[in-house]
């Protein structure tokens, strides 16, 4: 007798019991995203939404940075499926950020690139954020100060400065975002760094560095490397 239950029946369960018994490195990227939609997306074969995902935006990262329109755009992603991804995107950032507050101290570019890039590498429009740390280095405070359209954003120091003098900072770590995907400093962008520092200076706070991300990288202006 020749079942009418669809070809994937069973199989959300077999995937299931492999990743609780193997994990992670059990899967292809695909599989994990392919098991991810099975929470969200139901009665339908979730691997070539997956494969698709992936073969579209690059990666499990990727996907998850898109915007909610973006991840519409593919064949079996609605509305509540874009959401569900969204909020495992902030699951993710969030994490990254818990993992950045409870550092002692913030040395080098590295210690905080994971959360930018998270947080800023994904967004449309240019944003500024900025880390303020204290004697030690360590993050007494962190928040986006400015949002502005594709390709620039505003440039206000005192509003960069105002939380450091507030929360009694010693130094702070500007990042900004280039929405096109190149993490290559403008002239505009230091020539900003330039004049921030030189602001900074006089009130004796320090400007540790100026973070350029995009999705995939980071540039350290102070360094001048890539990331």
């Amino acid at each position: 007798m020749v079942s009418d239950r669809p070809h994937y029946h069973g199989h959300r369960k077999r995937l299931r019991e492999r990743f609780n018994k193997s994990g992670r490195i059990a899967f292809a990227d695909y599989e994990l995203l392919e098991l991810l939609l099975t929470y969200s997306i139901p009665r339908v074969d979730t691997k070539p939404i997956a494969k698709a995902l992936l073969h579209k935006f690059g990666s499990i990262i990727g996907v998850l940075q898109q915007s909610e329109e973006r991840l519409k755009g593919i064949h079996g992603i609605g509305s509540k499926t874009a959401t569900f991804l969204k909020v495992v995107e902030a699951c993710l950032t969030r994490f990254a950020e818990i993992e950045v507050e409870q550092q002692l101290t913030i040395s080098v570019p590295e210690d905080i690139l994971s959360f930018v890039r998270m947080n800023l590498g994904n967004r449309s429009k240019e944003c500024m954020y900025v880390f303020y740390l204290n004697k030690a280095q360590g993050i007494i405070y962190h928040c986006e100060v400015s949002a502005g359209t594709v390709d620039r954003t505003p440039f206000y120091p005192r509003e960069i400065l105002k939380p450091a003098l507030i929360h009694n900072a010693t130094s702070f770590i500007l990042v900004h975002n280039h929405p096109e995907g190149r993490p290559i400093p403008s002239e505009k962008d230091l020539e900003m760094t330039r004049k921030l520092e030189d602001i900074s200076s006089n009130l004796s706070i320090k400007l540790l560095d100026h973070l350029i991300v995009t999705q995939s990288k980071a540039y350290s202006i102070k360094t001048g490397k890539l990331l």
